[in-house]
């Protein structure tokens, strides 16, 4: 008797089932209903305004413990990657569902997407920033993070 596994390496198996998980991520993200999307968003948009929240509450505190740092950038930068897929049609204002987002979100994607890259690449600064300890840099990329976020809510987010 043989094993079909053995003529598949640990790695490539591995591999694929990441590549299966991530498919079945993307198909379920795509078949959100309207409801679903706005609840998904809002819980997203929540942790990282927590996560925001406890980065700024240490950073404040009389000697900041960069250790302290690490889970909240992380949580940001996973959780900023997620927002392309909480914005699917149907689960705007028109919706009729209690959403904060802009029709603008919708009519102008690839503005909202410029926004959208943007939270991604300072939430990566900012993680890196935190990784190398130094607080001035923490600092600096903590405030190009809440800019980034800023830009979106002016344009994005109603008040």
């Amino acid at each position: 008797m043989t094993d079909d596994r053995s003529t598949m390496g640990f790695g490539a198996r591995v591999a694929m089932v990441f590549a299966l998980l991530g498919g079945a991520a993307a198909l379920s993200a795509a078949t959100l209903s309207a409801a679903d999307a706005v609840a998904a968003r809002k819980a997203n948009f929540k942790e990282i305004g927590g996560a925001f929240k406890a980065i700024n509450d240490e950073l404040k505190a009389g000697a900041p413990d960069v250790a302290k740092l690490r889970p909240p950038a992380r949580t940001i930068v996973q959780r900023s990657h997620r927002i392309k897929d909480h914005f699917p049609a149907g689960s705007g204002p028109d919706s009729g569902l209690k959403t904060k987002a802009r029709p603008e979100i919708w009519s102008n994607q690839v503005e909202f997407g410029k926004y959208r890259q943007a939270m991604v690449i300072s939430a990566g600064a900012f993680d890196k920033a935190v990784r190398s300890g130094d607080l001035a840099a923490i600092t600096k990329a903590r405030d190009a993070l809440g800019t980034s976020c800023q830009g979106c809510h002016n344009q994005f987010r109603e008040k």
